[in-house]
């Protein structure tokens, strides 16, 4: 019958400086299953470097180690970790209990890595730690247990997966000599009920009596084998030695209990974790405000639009491109100026639903309205319809808010319409009511800079809401006239034309025609869809400069990320040992640190999304606030967080950990761990 383990010629040489040292030197031995086997002999002699080659945590330099049938001289990463998974169980004089799992965390963890169900895994890990006499002690984490307490919960754990093989370094190491000899007799009971080999690094003569064979090594060397005389042929039931040659990894640790460990993993050193979380939130904070911002700027710009309607056309004159002087007191002569033929030409396509000319007056002038025995000093609107002017005129697409009469309108237009505070004005002292003005008679008068004057007789059309005390909005007729007289030019629509036409046509589709024809009459037209355009590419450059400031501390953010993902791998570097030991591949080493750092960078991106938010909406409010005491209405919320913001935003977060912890998680899973589990 083949021997469940078996050694031969095997040499274990570590390179030290410049010398080479023999750990283990030409090592023969054959150990059926079942065997109690005690390694013994002076420190230095290759005890636990012979424990870590049967348990596939070292390789031989040469020579051939076979257990249940894989030679692991050979074995792939993968392999040597599917052995460590199904035919190993580890004991350690320090117990290497994770110090922030309890010790039914503790007992589980192989089952966790294995992909077994939680429930299952529980059940399995309470019935080992009741054989074990810990049932009063499930919750308990290790620096609340004794020492033979954690070494108990260290022997559940090595059993948990059912192994073939135990190996247990010093398991009596650190105990009292009671308690040193109920663990002892704990092994043996196991060894002698499941059939397990049972394998011990001891210095204890006494430990070593309980084993049937006692192997002395010396120098790297088996100097002696013992036979104790204990016999275990007729003990237990045996566990076949027939095995497959090549393991495999069946399950993996599933993604509830990534996230889970990864969460108690970053609440280790919940201080450090929240200043660098905070690093990715500050970030985050900045990116969603600022582009937030640009959102709703261009929403703002996007609704003002469509508002006006993107079926209008803005039409203007040409002008000559070089002027030899400026007279403040005359007019520019333009190449094709507006004429109302043009208009009524414009008018006459079946394309077009109206054509409304703009007439502007000089910034300079002094009007004032006559009306009964009150005479007052006004200002004109926009240029037309209301307060709020449009693309080189008005906004005469948003009716006013009336409250007598009727506005000024589309097409040719005559007559003044009253703000609310110069009507009151007017009415004031008596019983009259805003309705009472209309259609009544006023007088502009208006003042050239030399001082000559001129009366125009015109008709209050309507009165509406507004800011303000002296405004009005003053009809086309008025203004032809007004400007005739100002130049001294009586033909001036004919010379000078208007200063701009809205063309509005049927539907949005005929827009393009209207600005050809608009160009082969030698004039200048723009479509409000493509300053609509225009606007937007400019957002989104706007958009792009923004979020690129928050781009700038999410980077800062990374280093931070790194940086404390490199100092868990210090402080955890045992606990990667044992991961390792109870059958952790390098992958799930690498994912679990990824999943630390990704949960770092979500944190950070979830709490920096809601504050970013925020703070926008306490910007944007308090920008209301004082537009509204500057007598500036009717903007919209200027700071929007869309989902797909939201959504970038945290996966840019994610992204960051991911980035961050890219290096410190492959540095975690290519630690060796036989290093490892030594390191303090």
């Amino acid at each position: 019958m083949v021997a469940a383990i078996r050694l031969v010629d095997i040499c274990r040489q570590y390179q030290l400086g410049s010398t080479d040292v023999n750990a283990l030197n030409n090592i023969n031995i054959e150990i059926d299953q079942g065997d109690f086997v005690a390694l013994v002999g002076p420190s230095g002699s290759g005890k636990s470097t012979l424990l870590n080659l049967l348990g596939g945590l070292d390789k031989p330099t040469s020579g051939e180690i076979s257990v249940q049938g894989l030679a692991l001289q050979d074995a792939t990463e993968i392999e040597l970790t599917a052995h460590r998974r199904h035919n190993v169980g580890f004991i350690f004089q320090t117990f290497n209990l994770i110090p922030t799992l309890t010790a039914l965390e503790n007992v589980a963890l192989p089952l966790m890595l294995s992909g077994v169900a939680l429930a299952e895994r529980c059940e399995r890990a309470r019935q080992l730690l009741n054989r074990v006499g810990l049932d009063h002690r499930l919750d308990h984490r290790p620096t609340e247990m004794s020492g033979g307490e954690q070494q108990r919960a260290a022997i559940a754990r090595a059993l948990v997966n059912n192994p073939n093989m135990i190996l247990a370094d010093e398991p009596t190491g650190n105990l009292d000599t009671y308690t040193g000899s109920e663990v002892m007799r704990l092994l043996r009971e196991l060894n002698a009920e499941r059939g397990v080999t049972l394998i011990i690094v001891t210095h204890d003569p006494e430990v070593a009596s309980f084993a049937n064979r006692i192997v002395h090594l010396r120098d790297g060397e088996i100097k002696e084998i013992e036979t104790t005389g204990k016999d275990l042929s007729k003990s237990g039931k045996r566990i076949s030695t027939e095995s497959p040659s090549v393991l495999s990894l069946e399950g993996r640790i599933s993604f509830r209990d990534l996230t889970r460990t990864a969460y108690e993993n970053l609440s280790r050193r919940p201080i450090r974790n929240i200043l660098t979380a905070a690093g990715v939130l500050i970030g985050i904070v900045t990116l969603v405000a600022m582009v937030s911002f640009g959102v709703g700027v261009q929403n703002e710009v996007n609704r003002n639009f469509q508002a006006l309607g993107l079926e209008n056309v803005f039409v203007s004159p040409s002008f000559p491109e070089n002027e030899d002087a400026f007279d403040p007191f005359g007019i520019t002569q333009p190449d094709q100026p507006l004429t109302p033929e043009i208009a009524a030409e414009l008018r006459e396509m079946p394309i077009v639903q109206s054509v409304t000319p703009i007439l502007n007056l000089p910034s300079n002038i002094e009007i004032s309205l006559s009306y009964g025995e009150n005479s007052v000093p006004v200002r004109l609107s926009g240029g037309f319809g209301n307060d709020h002017p449009g693309p080189g005129g008005p906004d005469f697409l948003t009716p006013p808010e009336m409250l007598a009469g009727i506005p000024l309108g589309e097409g040719d237009t005559q007559g003044v319409v009253l703000i609310d505070g110069l009507a009151d004005q007017f009415i004031e002292g008596s019983a009259r009511g805003y309705e009472d003005l209309i259609d009544d008679t006023a007088t502009l008068i208006v003042r050239l800079p030399r001082g000559e004057t001129k009366e125009f007789t015109s008709m209050i059309s309507g009165v509406r809401q507004g800011r303000g005390s002296q405004t009005i909005d003053l009809g086309l007729m008025e203004r032809t006239a007004i400007k005739a007289w100002w130049y001294g030019r009586p033909d001036t629509l004919s010379t000078d034309g208007y200063d701009l036409l809205i063309v509005k046509a049927i539907d949005k589709n005929a827009v393009s025609s209207i600005v050809e024809t608009a160009g082969t009459m030698n004039l200048e037209a723009q479509s409000l869809g493509t300053i609509l355009e225009l606007a937007n590419r400019v957002l989104a450059i706007l958009q792009a400069l923004l979020g690129s400031v928050g781009a700038l501390a999410l980077l800062v953010a990374t280093l931070g990320v790194a940086n404390t993902m490199m100092m868990a791998i210090y402080e955890r570097t045992k606990e990667i040992g044992i991961l390792k030991a109870v059958g952790a591949t390098n992958q799930e080493v690498r994912r679990m640190f990824t999943a630390d750092a990704v949960l770092l960078g979500l944190i950070g991106g979830v709490v920096g999304v809601i504050l970013g938010t925020l703070l926008g909406r306490l910007v944007d409010w308090a920008g209301h606030q004082y537009l509204a005491s500057e007598g500036v209405t009717g903007i919209g919320q200027m700071s929007i967080v869309p989902a797909w913001l939201a959504i970038g935003a945290l996966i840019f977060a994610g992204f960051i950990g991911v980035v961050g912890g890219i290096y410190p998680a492959a540095r975690a899973a290519g630690l060796d761990p036989v290093e490892a589990l030594r390191h303090e």
